[in-house]
């Protein structure tokens, strides 16, 4: 097995860009890192990624905030939730499947990570701001939505959690305020879960082939 020959925070700087580390653990056994491209990442000090060779890829959860009329939030529909659940797995399998120093596999084992996927806290917000008209009772909008992910990584046998990493992004698309529903695309939900699983994939090829 290979030995942990340096720091945490320099090796994590390869998966999470990190500048420096506190020394305090959580009750989680967890690391705080302080990065400049993340919210929050924490990681349990003296973990040895390297010798992981396979990804797993948990169920991909997502989370809706509920609406605050008075802050002019609507809810999402089931369609338009199914459609995003759809855009961010397609987007992680899609990258995962092109990972350098680590297959894709769909069972745990002794060198498999489990990465779960989390998008916390979905909103979005229509601006009191008309845009366009397009006949009766219907007005055209803009919407602006914010969506956090957490990322965690755990022993695929064990599932001891070995690192976490949160981000918020806000993200915008069309809506339409039609007879008194909304309706949306929300088109930048997919540039940004494509963005997200990209830098995902790129960060944990790093990590895996580090040492």
């Amino acid at each position: 097995m290979k030995t942990f020959t340096t720091v945490i925070a320099m090796l994590m700087s390869l998966f999470f860009a990190a500048t420096s580390a506190s020394a305090q653990t959580n009750f989680e056994g967890l690391r705080e890192i302080k990065t400049q491209t993340w919210d929050r990442v924490e990681v349990r000090p003296n973990v040895v990624f390297t010798v992981y060779t396979g990804i797993m890829l948990g169920d991909v959860r997502i989370a809706y905030r509920t609406p605050d009329r008075s802050q002019q939030q609507f809810p999402f529909t089931d369609e338009q939730k199914a459609q995003f659940q759809q855009t961010l797995e397609s987007a992680y399998t899609s990258e995962l499947v092109t990972m350098r120093n680590a297959e894709l596999v769909n069972a745990p084992g002794r060198d498999i990570l489990l990465l779960s996927v989390r998008a916390i806290n979905v909103t979005a917000t229509v601006p009191p701001r008309s845009v366009g008209g397009v006949g009766r009772a219907t007005i055209a909008l803009q919407a602006i939505g914010e969506v956090t992910l957490v990322l965690e990584l755990f022993d695929s046998r064990s599932g001891e959690i070995l690192a976490r990493a949160v981000d918020t992004q806000t993200v915008v698309g069309a809506a339409i305020a039609e007879d008194g529903d909304m309706i949306t695309n929300w088109e930048g939900a997919g540039q940004l879960s494509a963005r997200w699983a990209a830098t995902t994939r790129s960060r944990l090829d790093r990590l895996l082939g580090s040492l």
